[in-house]
């Protein structure tokens, strides 16, 4: 793990090698490309035959379904206490889903006409759950919960056809969730094209959303615009800003907790004016790699994407922390609570009580976070993710004379006299 002065050419150069937003490889698009089109073309006789080319499980249309009984079944072989827990993370993040719910507005002027706003939830949302290393039941919380508060009316789970039964606490938590009704085994990028065209089995959606590998971002990218998509996740980042009060252990232990994640990919950052808290971090990482899961890909991204940055001073941490824009911030210094204020990231976890671990599981907030510099303009998927919003104009004659001028003024000078006419012909023969 390098320490860089914040500033210097090394910062600029390793600042520049860091995981950002980009392009999808050629390949990964042109696979993905013919996949979506397959399924567009086709339908379940195209998931079919890619299931069984690509997952190596021979199904038929009618066995795409996993039934409602048989999720309850699988989630039945999880393990009790976690199944708890999922319930208790399942209280405290629709408690804070909810208070994202909006009713709109509605405003009269003073001609008595009305300007509203109503919120809708969309019709229906896909919701993907990856499979193998990364089928984690915190996600399916995280992704399902804000569409059933939003109100979504139908829910389609989609994941690769031996993900349950491999991870029956994924089962128990599509159930904790409520969302057991609509389930098929099929993942990849056929699932995301057969969420965004529909199928004879599979229900088309108005958005999807659901980590998943590179080839499931591709097709997200390729059917954007036919139905919304959720942001493109890159690999895990914190950033800490801590002075010479912060605990280096805890410092240490939450840098490492990051790195764990398993793409071998992720940035683990100390931003601090404390060259002793630094030196004493640094050391602890290096001692803890060893104990962390995905050890060996831990290492590599300590090694190619970890670092300490020291700065001058506490203003200058928060301008560091803000030019990264990452997907967590811990900031543990004196002042925490003010300086948490000024900071850019996805979620912000203030003080020495409040490790990032809390918010991937279930401590209210959602953790499907902006990365890769996002948190600039993304936010965390939200209940809003699950609504739609339109304007409702009801126009008195007053309330259309009094913009009448303004109207016509613009149109015409715009060139639009159709447009011009449509508000004149109201008050022709007055």
């Amino acid at each position: 793990m390098r320490t860089i002065e914040y500033g210097t050419k090394e910062h600029a150069a390793w600042k520049a090698r860091l995981p950002r937003a980009a392009e999808p490889r050629r390949d990964v698009m042109r696979a993905a490309s013919a996949i979506v089109r397959a399924v567009a073309r086709e339908g379940d006789a195209a998931l079919v035959r890619l299931t069984a080319r690509l997952d190596g499980v021979r199904l038929t249309p009618a066995r795409l379904r996993v039934k409602p009984e048989e999720i309850r079944r699988l989630a039945a072989r999880a393990d009790d206490e976690v199944v708890a827990a999922l319930r208790r993370m399942s209280g405290r993040i629709e408690s804070f889903h909810r208070g994202q719910l909006a009713p709109g507005f509605r405003c009269e002027t003073p001609e008595g006409s009305v300007l509203e706003e109503v919120v809708s939830p969309l019709g229906s949302a896909g919701l993907y759950v990856p499979g193998g290393a990364g089928a984690y039941p915190s996600s399916v919380l995280m992704n399902a919960i804000p569409a059933r508060v939003a109100g979504v009316g139908r829910v389609v789970v989609v994941t690769p056809p031996r993900a349950l039964e491999a991870n029956p606490s994924v089962a128990a938590a599509i159930v904790v969730a409520g969302v057991e009704e609509h389930v098929y085994r099929v993942g990849g990028a056929q699932a995301i094209a057969a969420l965004a065209y529909g199928t004879r089995t599979i229900p088309a959606v108005d958005a999807i959303v659901g980590p998943g590998n590179a080839y499931v971002a591709a097709a997200k990218r390729l059917v954007r615009g036919r139905v919304e998509i959720d942001s493109e996740a890159g690999p895990s980042e914190v950033a800490i800003l801590a002075d010479d009060s912060a605990d280096p252990g805890v410092v240490a232990a939450d840098l490492l907790a990051q790195a764990e994640h398993g793409s071998g990919d992720e940035a683990v950052v100390l931003v601090t004016p404390s060259r002793e808290l630094a030196a004493e971090a640094v050391r602890l990482v290096a001692e803890g790699l060893r104990s962390v899961a995905n050890a060996a890909l831990a290492r590599r991204a300590v090694a190619r994407n970890g670092a300490v940055v020291l700065v001058h001073d506490l203003d200058e941490a928060v301008a560091a922390v803000n030019e990264l824009a990452p997907e967590h911030v811990e900031v543990i210094a004196r002042g925490a609570s003010r300086l948490a204020r000024r900071i850019v990231g996805g979620a912000v976890f203030v003080g020495p009580w409040a490790p990032v671990a809390v918010g991937d599981y279930g401590v209210g907030p959602n953790h499907v976070l902006p990365t890769g510099g996002a948190a600039r303009f993304a936010s965390p998927l939200s209940v809003r993710d699950f609504q739609r919003r339109h304007s409702v104009v009801t126009l008195t004659r007053d309330g259309l004379a009094a913009v009448t001028e303004d109207v016509v003024r613009v149109a015409m000078a715009e060139g639009f006299r159709g447009h011009a006419q449509s508000v004149l012909a109201r008050f022709e023969g007055e």
